[in-house]
């Protein structure tokens, strides 16, 4: 029985690489048998492309009957409002929302996120409509709709990347929440019409930068990286 010379688990027979550290199998005595079953199965289940068909017509139905029961109801009965529009645009965000359980491919998913930002901003806009303000919806809420679908966008890229880590995915997390911060302090400004300056968001600007180059430094430092992927199993 060989051990894993990084972390120490026990490793079956037809291991090549510790599947707890990753770290590549080498025991001369004991060569890699590619011959026996692997103690954990190698194919990846799915789920009926049927049964994702229909339960995404039963959703749209279920999605599309609320919203035009709403509408008709706030267009003949209850009219002292337009009450309907939230209920319709929520059912529209719902939907997008879950584009991506009917549809699992990485492509889709990418799409689905520009088309969630779109329908955060639709909502927004219906919002606006209803209560157009001092143009908040131009001024502060579509610039940071549009700044957040971009930031979990990459995100989600960067989590697609071959070479990609728990580290560094949390390098490119908490660098754009420290930018996010600074954006929507600026934009708040600007539409108040104060002076531009950072406040409570250079706090969480500095820390996120405090954390980045921590995190930065142990990826540069592969003994300080291999550390804490075995002390945190990553």
């Amino acid at each position: 029985m060989s051990y894993c010379v990084n972390c120490g688990v026990e490793l079956d027979k037809t291991c090549s690489v510790c599947p707890l550290c990753n770290t590549k199998v080498i025991n001369p005595n004991q060569p890699v048998d590619t011959v026996s079953p692997k103690p954990y199965p190698v194919d990846k289940g799915y789920v009926d492309s049927g049964i994702r068909k229909e339960t995404a017509i039963l959703m749209a139905v279920c999605l599309a009957t609320t919203a035009v029961v709403c509408g008709l109801l706030n267009l003949f009965f209850v009219t002292f409002s337009h009450w309907s529009f939230y209920v319709i645009g929520t059912c529209i965000v719902l939907w997008i929302f879950c584009l991506p359980i009917f549809f699992p491919t990485k492509a889709v998913f990418r799409i689905t996120l520009l088309l969630d930002g779109l329908g955060i901003a639709m909502y927004f806009g219906i919002i606006a409509w209803l209560h157009p303000g001092n143009g908040w919806y131009t001024a502060i809420a579509l610039p940071l709709i549009i700044l957040g679908t971009l930031a979990v966008f990459f995100f989600a890229i960067s989590m697609g990347h071959p070479r990609s880590s728990i580290l560094s995915q949390a390098v490119i997390l908490v660098a754009e929440i420290g930018i996010y911060s600074v954006c929507v302090e600026l934009l708040t400004r600007r539409y108040y019409a104060v002076p531009m300056a950072l406040s409570w968001s250079a706090i969480v600007l500095t820390c996120a930068i405090i954390i980045d180059v921590t995190l930065v430094t142990i990826l540069l430092r592969s003994r300080l990286r291999e550390e804490v992927r075995r002390r945190m199993h990553i």
